[in-house]
């Protein structure tokens, strides 16, 4: 029980963690340091897999304390293992669940604002190259014997005696 309560706390705790990187990944991405940016990612990615262990001692202690518990099951919600936990242990359960919640909405939302803006940052370069680099149609230098416009007597628009 003590086990199971120690590892939701954890998770919090790694959560905002992952989520101080995301605010700094934003400044990152805001300010283009792309070298810092790198060091960064690297960094959340080795907080991602801190958590993801911890979520799998946390199922495991679930699955241990049920097990003890008489119940067969390996995954169980917070509102399932309430069914088996006693009384004093609901509300620190419950807070710590919503504690859990708040910090990955949180993290969520401060990561869809750091993917919009790569995606606007992505769009003004790709505007950027297609205003550097020339439409392929519009470069077609042809023969002037072979023009497909006619103009009247055989003029070109500019004058090529001049």
């Amino acid at each position: 029980m003590k086990a199971i309560l120690e590892l939701m706390a954890l998770l919090i705790k790694q959560h905002q963690e992952l989520l101080q990187l995301s605010s700094q990944k934003t400044e990152w991405i805001k300010t283009n340091n792309m070298e810092e940016l790198t060091r960064l990612l690297k960094e959340e990615s080795k907080k991602i897999r801190e958590i993801e262990q911890t979520e799998t001692k946390r199922q495991q202690a679930v699955a241990n304390y049920l097990k003890e518990q008489g119940e067969n099951k390996e995954e169980a919600t917070i509102t399932e293992l309430l069914e088996y936990v006693p009384e004093k242990y609901h509300e620190p359960f419950r807070t710590l669940q919503q504690r859990l919640l708040e910090e990955m909405t949180a993290l969520r939302k401060k990561e869809s604002l750091n993917r919009a803006l790569i995606e606007e940052s992505l769009q003004f370069v790709h505007f950027t190259l297609d205003m550097i680099q020339p439409d392929p149609e519009a470069i077609r230098y042809q023969h002037p014997s072979k023009e497909t416009t006619e103009t009247n007597d055989n003029f070109s628009i500019f004058d090529s005696k001049a």
